[in-house]
């Protein structure tokens, strides 16, 4: 029952003998005196009570002719009086406590989740090409902005949240799993056009009108699926349009093209099996290697496990510490072979297939070929494959003028 609030406000333990114990407890909970951890020693108690209700025991001890003995104290009041002649001490709480109200000013921590498609580097870049840093001033940061900011740039962030804890500035952001067809809104009248020239290959259509089939040659910005669905008289004749949402899966065989090269000449790097530890100290952004030596290794790589110290859960420090392992390394001048090199092209080409198949592209031919001269390797040609298409704008407006269909575009409002 020793909260903060009791050793703010100073607390004492007492001893309680003699007289009517019983009594002197039945008065103190007549008189909201607040008593706790009540225990029996032999034939006295002990309990502990608040300075200020200890103040008003007077009256109460006179009753029940008990006695008394503070035997503890606890608490600020009684640590201020144990150090009141230490002024540098009390100066140095005050500068400190100076020092984290200045450090509560800025965002030293910026934490990004949801991300999927891109890493958090690549949207931390992002944000520092528009001056969204650590180190910042919190005043200088909107929140809106940046929410505006990440959908403007990024097509498949359909939603993001952005909020200040402390110092840690935190954006949660969703993507759109459909990569294909950027999200505006499930329910506004859309159409999807495409993307990239392409041979339909399927299309399946659940909402809205499509004007293309299986097999037909597309090229980007033909429409897709339009949403407007035509509304007929008994004549057949068109009398208006409803507009809908288009939505459909549509997928086309394209091709991708892929070039890639690097030189045979570069440099080999071998550990010597030497390593140097210590400690690691980062303030804000400057790196401090604190061994027993400053690094005598010409040329190295380090391992290093960082943490970024906190107050609390929100409150995080422009200071991180950890340890490191420094390695040295030995730098020598080699050259790939042809079959080396050759095995390199594919394993950079293979790791870009991936990264397509990841989006969940399906790839159907290969056609890269790898060239190797005496300085250079280079891999070029295209994969064709098959993938989702469609990209999502505001539906096309269409107005019936003397019996004939006269498109709009539904965001500038010009005549097509």
């Amino acid at each position: 029952m020793i909260t903060f609030l009791n050793y703010l406000k100073g607390y004492v333990r007492i001893r309680l003998k003699g007289g009517s114990p019983e009594r002197f407890l039945n008065l103190c909970s007549n008189n909201n005196i607040l008593i706790w951890q009540i225990i029996r020693v032999d034939d006295e108690y002990e309990m502990y009570l608040s300075l200020r209700a200890f103040k008003e025991l007077k009256t109460i001890i006179r009753k029940t002719n008990v006695q008394i003995k503070v035997i503890e104290k606890k608490g600020f009041p009684f640590f201020l009086h144990k150090y009141r002649k230490r002024k540098m001490f009390f100066a140095g709480i005050v500068i400190c406590a100076m020092f984290v109200y200045m450090l509560s000013l800025f965002v030293w921590q910026i934490e990004i989740n949801g991300n999927h498609a891109r890493t958090t580097d690549v949207l931390i870049s992002f944000l520092e090409e528009n001056k969204i840093t650590h180190g910042m001033p919190k005043k200088k940061i909107n929140c809106e902005e940046i929410e505006t900011m990440l959908r403007a740039k990024y097509n498949d962030i359909i939603w993001t949240s952005v909020k200040l804890k402390g110092t840690r500035l935190i954006i949660d952001i969703q993507e759109n799993t459909d990569t294909s067809i950027a999200n505006i809104g499930e329910k506004e009248a859309s159409d999807l056009f495409a993307d990239k020239e392409a041979i339909i290959t399927k299309i399946v259509t659940r909402n809205g009108t499509p004007y293309v089939k299986a097999g037909d040659v597309v090229k980007a910005g033909e429409m897709l699926v339009g949403g407007a669905l035509p509304i007929t008289n008994d004549g057949d004749e068109i009398i208006n349009y409803q507009y809908v949402a288009a939505d459909a899966d549509i997928y086309g065989k394209t091709i991708y093209k892929y070039s890639d090269s690097f030189k045979l000449d570069y440099q080999k790097h071998q550990d010597t099996g030497k390593i140097q530890k210590g400690f690691y100290l980062k303030i804000h952004e400057k790196s401090i290697f604190l061994g027993k030596n400053k690094i005598k290794y010409k040329n190295y790589h380090t391992l290093s496990n960082v943490h970024q110290l906190k107050l609390g859960e929100n409150f995080y420090l422009p200071f991180s510490v950890g340890t490191v392992q420094v390695y040295e390394e030995k730098v020598t001048a080699s050259k790939y072979s042809k079959k080396e090199a050759e095995t390199k092209a594919k394993q950079r080409l293979l790791k870009f297939i991936e990264t397509l198949k990841e989006k969940g592209v399906q790839i159907q031919e290969n056609n890269v070929t790898i060239d190797i001269d005496q300085t250079e390797c280079r891999a070029n040609g295209n994969l064709v494959v098959i993938e989702q298409l469609g990209i999502r704008k505001k539906a096309s407006i269409i107005e019936l003028e003397n019996g004939k269909d006269n498109e709009i575009d539904g965001e500038t409002g010009n005549d097509n």
